[in-house]
């Protein structure tokens, strides 16, 4: 038979395969930030079921200052638990938000840190509600006060879910959506602000409370967190 040379062979051309993309690690591929997702689901399903006349007196909690014994006390248990559960449900969201807003400069801390400092600033303001309340004010204007402070919270956890979930899923909008839950949380401060003012502005000599309240809740621990994040 005929025999080919090899220099009448085609060069074997070797097949080049694609560049393996980089792993690029995002806060929706942590395990923690799925359970704390799941948890909320849960936590607004749960108090959808057992506490639905909440939802019906968030607003009115958030600006009503009737000074009826009656009207502070007509909750009933389950409004309670749903209560609890919506600012759980709220301080998720927080701690969600930030970590995703803060993901790119501050890797190795997870979510649930995010979520144990929001709680912890949350108990620390009902901490100083109450002694400012027991310092300067009746039990009752104390009450609605932190009543208040209460349907805020719950009112913006509600708010910041669709904004937590955006940022988690879409990272590429976390920046509009990181000014979005900063205009939520400042409004729902501004709504309790004004509930705070008519609770306690009765007289002129009041409005000191007012200005302690604003020094000591409003302004001093977010001077305290900046150091804490910018200055180190």
């Amino acid at each position: 038979g005929h025999v080919r040379s090899l220099t009448t062979y085609s060069e074997l051309s070797h097949g080049s395969g694609h560049e393996p993309e980089p792993y690029v690690d995002t806060p929706i591929r942590s395990t923690g930030t799925l359970m704390m997702l799941f948890t909320a689901f849960l936590i607004v399903a749960f108090c959808y079921r057992v506490g639905r006349k909440y939802f019906s007196t968030i607003v009115e909690n958030t600006w009503s200052v009737r000074r009826t014994k009656n009207h502070l006390d007509d909750h009933t248990m389950s409004e309670t638990v749903t209560m609890v559960a919506l600012i759980a449900q709220a301080l998720i969201m927080e701690g969600m938000i930030v970590y995703c807003a803060f993901f790119d400069i501050s890797s190795g801390i997870d979510v649930w840190t995010y979520v144990g400092g929001a709680s912890i600033i949350y108990v620390a303001q009902l901490v100083l509600f109450r002694v400012i309340g027991f310092i300067f004010a009746r039990h009752i204007e104390t009450d609605l006060w932190i009543q208040g402070f209460n349907a805020s919270q719950s009112l913006m956890g509600l708010l910041l879910s669709p904004v937590a979930i955006i940022m988690l899923f879409f990272p590429n909008y976390n920046g509009v959506m990181t000014i979005v839950a900063i205009i939520i949380y400042l409004l729902a401060r501004i709504a309790f602000l004004l509930k705070s003012f008519r609770v306690f502005y009765n007289k002129i000599f009041q409005c000191f409370y007012f200005i302690l309240y604003l020094c000591a809740v409003e302004i001093v621990p977010y001077l305290i967190a900046y150091r804490a994040i910018f200055c180190n």
